[in-house]
């Protein structure tokens, strides 16, 4: 097998990877001269390709049990003859890949050779890299070689036709600890997201199975093209089960046919009114804010069923309450969105919500609810409401909420009298 740098070029090295001595084992083949009729030397790509190989390594967290000669020249050399580097290394630990290349390299050339010799062999021989890959069992080693010939994920940045989508990684990292289900109701949940890679929990593999980042980023390209994908290997690659059920988190898409495929369509306006925070944060954060608005509902509401809107005052089922972020999430810290009590409160679906988020209302620093004026409009509902909500106490306001609050009249109740 060969490997593709991050362009897709093939590089003239070939490797493969093999379940031996209890550990998988990575076999870079040896370069050499060129073969009669041969346009170019034999793996004369050997460097690039092992600093590649290394590189993709590290972003598996990949251990180096050890490295050394494997060339049948020096088969009848003891192991502490042939050994190159010794392990453990941890890889995510090496800064300098080039130096680490470096070293297996160049202590290849003094491998073999009689006692005495001032001269150094051949530094491109036939080496064995003896690897622990979180993710990998020795029943993986196949889909290991092909992940690592495979371009590292590559983000096309090609648009939606008519919604923009994330990249994979973000919208990996929008689901780390989210369980989904793909197509056939089994369980995914993301364990971890990495450079290139993704740590994937399934019944079968409970401590997490790899997936490369860039089989999702074709499924979404893919997605994003032609406004459905097949979920098969075919379409979405070894793991398209995961993929198709990433792909179906995204508003919008769902799962359609037999045999299935996941179907994209602009969220209808009956999709953006049971959400209105739609809009408000990027793709990833919309994905996410879904999952998590039931469960801030119910923590907001003490577990209630039902719960007061805290600017109205009025009494709703938690179905009606939208778990609103006084200081928009997309600009908080990490420490401020975990906050939940303080930094989020319900508010109504019948028009609280959306006032408070385009800034027809604030609180001020008494917990007392201000408006803008509404006396441009002619009397109806809308004037009314301003009206009904003017100089009402925020139950949500207090001193560990002022702060949010503050945010929000300096920011999105202040700037501008002018909201169309």
């Amino acid at each position: 097998m060969r490997a593709r740098d991050d362009d897709g070029v093939e590089l003239n090295a070939d490797f493969s990877v093999e379940a031996a001595g209890g550990c998988l084992n990575l076999v870079l083949e040896s370069a050499g001269g060129r073969a009669a009729g041969a346009d170019r030397p034999r793996n004369h790509q050997y460097v690039p390709a092992l600093r590649l190989l290394l590189t993709r390594l590290r972003d598996q967290q990949a251990v180096l049990l050890s490295a050394l000669v494997a060339s049948t020249r020096v088969s009848g050399l003891s192991e502490a003859e042939r050994t190159l580097v010794k392990g453990p290394r941890k890889l995510a630990e090496v800064d300098d890949i080039e130096q680490l290349r470096l070293e297996i390299t160049s202590a290849q050339g003094r491998v073999g050779l009689p006692t005495g010799a001032s001269k150094e062999g051949n530094n491109r021989k036939r080496i064995q890299l003896r690897l622990d890959v979180p993710g990998y069992g020795l029943d993986d080693a196949a889909q290991l070689a092909a992940d690592l010939a495979a371009p590292s994920a590559v983000t096309t940045g090609q648009p939606v036709k008519a919604y923009g989508l994330p990249e994979a990684k973000d919208l990996l990292d929008a689901l780390i600890g989210v369980e989904i289900r793909t197509v056939a109701g089994r369980p995914n949940t993301v364990l971890e997201v990495r450079v290139a890679h993704v740590l994937v929990k399934t019944d079968r593999s409970p401590d997490g199975q790899v997936v490369d980042i860039g089989e999702v980023q074709r499924g979404l390209d893919k997605l994003a093209e032609h406004g459905s994908v097949r979920v098969t290997v075919d379409e979405l690659g070894h793991r398209s089960a995961f993929v198709g059920a990433v792909l179906a988190t995204l508003p919008g898409a769902r799962f359609t046919g037999s045999p299935a495929e996941v179907t994209f369509d602009e969220p209808s306006g009956d999709e953006v009114a049971e959400d209105l925070h739609f809009g408000e944060l990027d793709a990833v954060a919309k994905v996410k804010v879904r999952t998590e608005q039931a469960k801030l509902r119910k923590l907001l509401a003490r577990g209630a069923t039902s719960a007061v809107c805290a600017l109205c005052g009025d009494q709703y089922p938690l179905t009606f309450l939208i778990a609103a972020h006084i200081k928009k999430r997309a600009i908080c810290t990490d420490q401020e969105r975990r906050d939940l009590l303080h930094v989020a409160m319900l508010a109504c679906s019948f028009g609280c919500d959306s006032l408070y988020e385009l800034g027809w209302v604030t609180v001020d620093q008494h917990g007392i609810v201000q408006t803008r004026s509404g006396d441009s409009f002619p009397e109806g509902i809308f004037r009314n409401r301003l009206l009904h909500l003017q100089g009402r106490g925020c139950a949500a306001h207090s001193v560990d909420s002022e702060p949010y609050f503050a945010w929000h009249r300096m920011t999105v109740f202040a700037p501008s009298d002018s909201q169309v």
